[in-house]
């Protein structure tokens, strides 16, 4: 598995919600989201309403910001990439959990749950023992196809 994708992966983990924003009309729109995997090609997977705005958004523009803090750590990432929603069941089955039930209280049954996966293209990060900012432009895009 690529260097970066390790890093990453790593520094999301300590994670549990970031900040999420669409494109709209009048700006970005940014919303707490939690994720629910990170795959070994660097794609966050979430679970979303395909009613919402944010799925509304990515319809219209696919590329996104998610941004994560770790504060003990003093961990700060921000990541740019394109989002997609995926109607996937068996891989909504496969990473659904008993949290989400706050947000989809039907479950796998609600007709408006979809997954939202969003492939990095530039991640940025900075990390208080290494005390600079690390830009990391170079997870291939072969990798998140």
């Amino acid at each position: 598995m690529d260097n970066h994708i390790e890093r990453l992966k790593g520094m999301v983990s300590k994670c549990r919600v970031g900040m999420m924003g669409t494109h709209r009309n009048d700006g970005m729109q940014f919303t707490p989201m939690s994720h629910v995997d990170i795959d070994d090609q660097g794609s966050l997977w979430f679970f979303t309403n395909n009613n919402s705005e944010r799925a509304c958004n990515i319809q219209t523009d696919p590329s996104i910001q998610l941004t994560y803090a770790h504060e003990a750590d003093s961990t700060y990432l921000c990541i740019e990439g394109t989002a997609q929603l995926n109607f996937d069941k068996s891989k909504m089955k496969e990473l659904f959990n008993p949290y989400l039930k706050a947000w989809f209280p039907k479950g796998l049954s609600d007709p408006t749950i979809s997954l939202l996966v969003v492939r990095p293209i530039h991640v940025e990060y900075w990390i208080n023992d290494e005390n600079k900012i690390l830009r990391h432009s170079e997870i291939p895009s072969t990798s998140m196809s």
